[in-house]
C-alpha cells in the first residue's frame, strides 16, 4: 500500500498483517479522496480505528493540517508511527493508543473530517449494539458545524444507519467496500 498523492506521494506504508485491519484498497481511498478535494486542505481530521494510518496520512498528505489517530491494536500505533515518519508527516499528527469510546468521551477538539471504519460493521445487528450510538453520539459531538463523517464498511446489503445530528449526504459503493458521508 502506498500514499496516493501530495507530499508523501508513491511512500510505501506498512500494514501489519496479523491484526483485524481491512485496509481501505487505493481505488477506494483514491475515490474518497478525490470527492474531499475541495475541503480537505487546512482540514482537522481524526482517523478512528486508524489501522496503519493510511487515510489519515493520505489526509495530511494532500493538505490537511493535522490529524488525531486513534486505534487499540498496540502493533497497529507502531505501524502508523512508522508510516509518519517514513511520509514525513509526525510533526502534523497525535496518536492516541485505546478504545475510540475513550478516546470521544475525553475529545475537546472539533475535527472537520471523521474517518470510521469500525471491524464490527459487519456483524448483522451492529446498527442496534449501545456501544455504537454511544460511539456516533461521541463522533457528532466532536463534528465541527460544517463537519463531514466518512464512514466506511464492507457489508453491502446493511440499510444505512441514520443518526441524530447528521444527515446522510452521500451513498457509494467501490468495490467491496461501502461508503456514506454525513454531514453535520
Amino acid at each position: 500500500m502506498r500514499v496516493i498523492a501530495g507530499s508523501a506521494k508513491g511512500v510505501q506504508l506498512q500494514v501489519e498483517k496479523d491484526v483485524s485491519a481491512r485496509p481501505y484498497l487505493e481505488k477506494t481511498r483514491g475515490a474518497i479522496f478525490n470527492s474531499l478535494c475541495a475541503v480537505i486542505t487546512g482540514a482537522r481530521v481524526l482517523d478512528l480505528y486508524a489501522g496503519s494510518g493510511a487515510v489519515g496520512i493520505e489526509a495530511l498528505s494532500r493538505g490537511a493540517d493535522s490529524c488525531v489517530f486513534v486505534e487499540v491494536e498496540r502493533r497497529s500505533v507502531h505501524a502508523i508511527r512508522s508510516n509518519l515518519e517514513r511520509s514525513k508527516l509526525t510533526e502534523y499528527a497525535k496518536i492516541f493508543e485505546g478504545r475510540v469510546e475513550s478516546f470521544l468521551a475525553c475529545a475537546a477538539s472539533e475535527f472537520d473530517l471523521v474517518f470510521v471504519d469500525p471491524p464490527f460493521v459487519d456483524m448483522p445487528d451492529w446498527k442496534g449494539a449501545d456501544n455504537v450510538r454511544e460511539i456516533m453520539a461521541g463522533i457528532c459531538r466532536v463534528l465541527a458545524p460544517d463537519g463531514r463523517i466518512i464512514f466506511r464498511f464492507e457489508h453491502q446489503k446493511i440499510d444505512p444507519p441514520l443518526w441524530e445530528g447528521v444527515t446522510l449526504f452521500k451513498d457509494r459503493r467501490h468495490g467491496r467496500s461501502r461508503v456514506l458521508e454525513y454531514r453535520k
